[in-house]
């Protein structure tokens, strides 16, 4: 599969704020949805901790970081509503943010992601060989 190695160095990559985030969460949620945060002190630790493992891990490169806030973004409850959707949509703007395009698959990913969570086998690895298997350069 490819690799998406950050193209200068650490300093160059954007990574999400809270702000940013918010922002895609009032995006995503549909007409009488509930907003406003549930667990705000986990929600900032599922944004901070892309940046920390793309410091320390090594081998972590653009894919694998937007695994990672896919991952906490929607494990973490942050939101009353639309976690899971919350944190795709924040994980494919990192990519693009970064000059990685996702494409979107043919299956539909919704319905996946929840049986995911329901079997309670959702990992960052899985949602980082989905992104990986869709992401291309731009």
């Amino acid at each position: 599969m490819p690799g998406f190695k950050f193209q200068h160095d650490f300093k160059s990559i954007v990574f999400l704020e809270l702000e940013d985030v918010d922002f895609f969460h009032s995006v995503i949620l549909e007409a009488g949805e509930p907003d406003g945060y549930n667990r705000l002190d986990d929600l900032l630790g599922a944004v901070g901790r892309p940046k920390t493992n793309a410091c320390y891990e090594d081998g972590t490169d653009l894919v694998r970081v937007a695994a990672y806030y896919w991952h906490g973004i929607s494990t973490s409850h942050g939101y009353r509503q639309g976690n899971k959707r919350t944190a795709f949509v924040s994980a494919v703007n990192f990519l693009l943010m970064n000059g990685v395009q996702f494409e979107v698959p043919d299956k539909e990913l919704g319905p996946w992601i929840e049986r995911l969570f329901i079997e309670n086998t959702v990992s960052v690895e899985i949602l980082e060989n989905t992104l990986r298997r869709h992401a291309m350069w731009l």
